[in-house]
């Protein structure tokens, strides 16, 4: 029978530690997708990511039927940390205000709007970014 060497001990105990620091520090992140879409009622084109949006906006009696995706974004953010994420008409904000069980609540801000979400993992709300030309600009913003 043979005893391991301390070193290797040592080297065991720390390539267990390591994925177990790393979930602790992902607690205090959390992750965000956000789509940026320009919509309008010139065309009929639905981008594939915007096709969840557009039956949402349809069954709202919103007259939509372009979707076009001008941007996507994936943010991890940290509390009290922000992330950006580029719009035809300027530059969204998104800060991470409070993480408190599964619920976040995110503050975003844009050229047309300042809104604050509380989200939980799988939500997806939908806000209203100003204009470009003759289109709205959305953002899709998913946890």
């Amino acid at each position: 029978m043979s005893l391991a060497r301390p070193t290797t001990v040592l080297v065991l105990a720390a390539a267990l530690a390591v994925p177990c620091l790393a979930q602790a520090q992902d607690k205090d992140k959390t992750d965000f997708q956000i789509l940026v879409a320009s919509v309008s009622t010139k065309g009929t084109e639905v981008a594939p990511e915007l096709k969840g949006m557009a039956a949402d906006f349809k069954r709202n009696g919103l007259a939509f039927t372009n979707y076009k995706l001008v941007n996507k974004a994936a943010l991890k953010l940290k509390l009290n940390e922000s992330g950006q994420v580029k719009l035809p008409n300027g530059v969204a904000k998104l800060t991470l205000q409070k993480l408190e069980g599964v619920k976040a609540t995110v503050f975003v801000e844009s050229p047309a709007m300042k809104n604050t979400q509380t989200m939980t993992p799988g939500g997806e709300t939908y806000l209203d970014a100003g204009k470009d030309g003759d289109a709205k600009i959305w953002l899709a913003v998913k946890r």
